[in-house]
């Protein structure tokens, strides 16, 4: 229990030492990495990060550079890793062993079925994976995180 208390501790330790309204935290973000800023009149923009100081940032938004101020700067957030390929082969696998269990079933209640014994886990156990891979190639990637936020 001691464990668990004093992992949790350092983890709120951890999330206190950099608060997200802290603006050095754009200095852990890389020159290139995709940003998204919100500023406090409303307007948004999307680019690539190019650099930052203590009073501003520089950004390539929509092929054309812009610097902002910090003071108009609500929220920045950066762009997460993409997960698509991982997400493509969970669902592929996914899709085919469950293909395969309903095939398997199908086949458990076919003991002398007309087009052989394994027709079920022939035909179920790719249409699954096409199944399931269809899902993965789909399914949300890539999520925004903040960085930076105003008080």
């Amino acid at each position: 229990m001691k464990i668990v208390i004093g992992i949790l501790l350092a983890a709120g330790i951890a999330a206190a030492q950099s608060p997200k309204s802290d603006w050095t935290n754009l200095k852990k973000v890389a020159a290139g990495e995709e940003i998204r800023v919100s500023m406090s009149d409303g307007k948004s923009f999307r680019g690539q990060l190019q650099s930052s100081t203590d009073d501003s940032l520089i950004m390539i938004a929509a092929s054309s550079q812009q610097t902002l101020a910090r003071p108009q700067v609500s929220k920045i957030a950066i762009k997460g890793k993409s997960h698509r390929a991982r997400n493509t082969l969970i669902g592929l696998g996914v899709g085919a062993g469950g293909g395969l269990a309903i095939g398997a079933g199908v086949d458990h209640g076919c003991a002398r079925c007309f087009f052989g014994r394994n027709i079920g886990k022939e035909i179920f156990t790719p249409v699954g994976a096409i199944v399931g891979l269809g899902i993965g190639v789909a399914w949300p990637t890539g999520r925004w995180h903040d960085v930076y936020r105003s008080k």
